[in-house]
């Protein structure tokens, strides 16, 4: 998608980007914020994951741990869906292109250090690599209660890397739906299913996930919303 179709989009949805054939600016972080902000953003309720558990055949508790660790129960901030944008992934979107004019949103490598720690930071960076490619800005951020990468669309059910950015934003059962697809989709019910944490955190995370010891987090997650509805 270019900004042209992107600007088309958000004027269909009634927002007010800049004028086609302008250079990308504040008209355009405004449309894409208040496009990302507004919807109805209702939460989740036992039952809702009590029907994903019954699509994965887990126990609910599963899906709570996951929600629990990856977006630390934080699905929506000032009414966005929390997210965490990835330069390394920008930057191999891109071809790596942007990694000397731009560095704090697209870096060869992984480093920690370009994660702004406030979302304001993050959509900041976000928006800036949107001006810059719209597919590979909005594939290389991770987004809401299940910290979904944006890269990961299609699994996911969206068309594109923006319609996916969208459909995150509206509420959290749109959330959990696309974590079902995407569990479905990475064959990884099965390692949910038998609580095999680290099979379930290395698809899900991938080979570093180690280093954030995401695996005994989300063992210790499962074990604590497990007693909680047993109480």
């Amino acid at each position: 998608m270019d900004m042209t179709t992107l600007r088309r989009r958000l004027v269909a949805l009634g927002y007010q980007p800049g004028a086609e054939g302008t250079p990308f600016g504040a008209a355009d972080r405004e449309a894409i914020l208040s496009a990302m902000t507004d919807g109805p953003d209702y939460r989740l309720d036992q039952h809702d994951i009590d029907d994903g558990a019954d699509r994965l055949k887990v126990e609910p508790a599963a899906i709570w741990a996951v929600w629990d660790v990856e977006g630390s129960a934080s699905p929506f901030i000032d009414g966005r869906p929390t997210i965490l944008f990835e330069p390394h992934r920008f930057s191999r979107a891109t071809g790596h292109r942007y990694d000397a004019s731009h560095p704090k949103i697209s870096s060869r490598t992984w480093n920690r250090t370009l994660y702004p720690g406030s979302q304001v930071g993050r959509w900041a960076q976000l928006l800036e690599a949107v001006s810059l490619d719209v597919d590979a800005g909005f594939a290389s951020a991770s987004y809401g209660g299940f910290q979904i990468l944006g890269e990961n669309y299609e699994i996911c059910g969206a068309v594109s890397p923006w319609a996916f950015a969208r459909q995150q934003s509206q509420t959290e059962a749109d959330q959990l739906d696309a974590f079902l697809r995407f569990v479905e989709g990475k064959g990884l019910a099965g390692a949910l299913r038998a609580r095999d944490w680290t099979t379930f955190a290395r698809g899900y995370n991938g080979t570093a996930f180690a280093q954030n010891a995401y695996d005994t987090r989300l063992a210790a997650a499962f074990a604590k919303r497990r007693a909680a509805r047993a109480a």
